[in-house]
């Protein structure tokens, strides 16, 4: 039997058990061995019960809403006597913060080691759901909180190398890589068979090109490009598996916009599955796709977890130039710049059986990320963190 050595707290930066995608933090912390253990102090953020299984306490602050500003502003004073109470009574032997809720984190849990998982721009994701006149101040708040929190010491984590060097140029701060990564027990391919059953259930006849996209659907996306290849390639089929986690507006106006070019009926919306289910849908296509704008400074710091699930699949992956991508796997993914580029790599795909890259090259490059790795390292992270304040003590 294992006996827990470290106890950490975990500020999570989305709603931990609800949120309709599994998170980086819920594929780290939930591969955490026994000898951690972890509490999560989750600000809520969504009405309706638990979507996801954890093997940790979760302590729950906020009232939920349906609308995010007003959940955070809900929970904004009881998070802090909440986090007050947690660290007076539990001797934590590190915290890792991943919201920007309050500077004042830093002071509250002072005396032990602080890990500042940025996995994101937070000033630029915290906004993104909002309009004007209320985007710009959200933006400002929480521009002034990231830049009060790297004032402080601690050790910052970031998920790609794009995400270093922002660090390193705005905050003037070294940062630690854990980059996101893939469950390989879920993505991987599939038998001939399933694939069958998969492709029957999505109502993809034989001829036909499954195209896929994973993921939240929201406006940081380009899918005007991929309506645009539907358009020209009759052929082809795209396949969404996920929604909009907040508003809907944007797929909306994608929905609209595949209306009017005649195209809508060769649209299949599956919604939010859990991983395993969305695994197979993937494995089932013929390409998947990251169709990220880069006219959004999030996608230009992204490495998205979709990328190692789509090669970890052994499908032919297609994207836009995302720049860690690109570094990481420019002899695996298509890259696309205009929808004349996307054209031509799908009409190639559909008319030719040889491929950019092989799927057992594609699994190998995946297998280095598994998650399973990642929380190894996170682990060892923290281990040298506490030992470190103990010898210091």
């Amino acid at each position: 039997m294992v006996v827990c050595l470290y106890r950490v707290l975990l500020i999570p930066s989305q709603d931990y058990a609800r949120h309709p995608h599994i998170t980086r933090h819920h594929h780290l912390f939930e591969n955490f061995d026994d000898r951690f253990k972890v509490t999560v102090l989750n600000v809520r953020l969504r009405v309706g019960p638990t979507t996801r299984e954890t093997k940790h306490e979760v302590v729950e602050v906020g009232l939920p809403t349906n609308r995010i500003l007003r959940s955070y502003v809900l929970a904004y004073a009881t998070f802090h006597l909440k986090l007050a109470r947690l660290v007076k009574s539990e001797r934590y032997d590190c915290v890792i913060l991943s919201n920007v809720i309050s500077p004042l984190i830093p002071l509250l849990v002072s005396g032990r080691p602080l890990i500042f998982d940025y996995k994101d721009v937070y000033s630029l994701s915290a906004s993104a759901p909002f309009v004007s006149p209320t985007k710009p101040l959200v933006q400002w708040a929480a521009r002034l909180f990231e830049q009060i929190l790297f004032k402080f010491p601690m050790t910052v984590v970031v998920p790609s190398p794009s995400m270093q060097r922002l660090v390193r140029d705005r905050f003037k701060t070294d940062s630690i890589l854990i980059p996101n990564g893939v469950n390989t027990a879920l993505f991987h391919p599939i038998s001939e068979g399933e694939r069958r059953q998969v492709r029957s259930e999505l109502e993809l006849i034989q001829g036909e090109f499954g195209l896929c996209y994973l993921g939240s659907i929201e406006n940081w996306l380009d899918l005007e490009t991929v309506v645009q290849a539907l358009v020209t390639l009759d052929s082809l089929k795209l396949i969404l598996i996920g929604g909009p986690p907040r508003s809907a507006s944007y797929l909306d106006y994608i929905l609209d916009l595949c209306e009017k070019k005649k195209v809508r009926d060769r649209v299949i919306l599956t919604g939010f599955k859990p991983q395993a289910e969305a695994a197979k849908i993937v494995a089932s296509c013929d390409a998947a796709i990251i169709p990220f704008s880069l006219q959004s400074e999030l996608s230009a710091v992204a490495l998205p977890d979709k990328a190692f699930e789509y090669l970890a699949c052994g499908v032919p992956v297609i994207s836009t130039r995302i720049p860690d991508v690109e570094e990481l796997f420019h002899d695996c993914v298509y890259f696309y710049d205009t929808k004349e580029d996307l054209t031509r790599i799908l009409k190639d795909l559909l008319t030719h059986s040889e491929r950019k890259c092989t799927p057992a090259k594609q699994i190998a490059k995946a297998i280095a990320y598994d998650w399973k790795l990642l929380s190894e390292t996170y682990e060892r992270l923290i281990v040298r963190l506490v030992r470190d304040q103990a010898k210091e003590q």
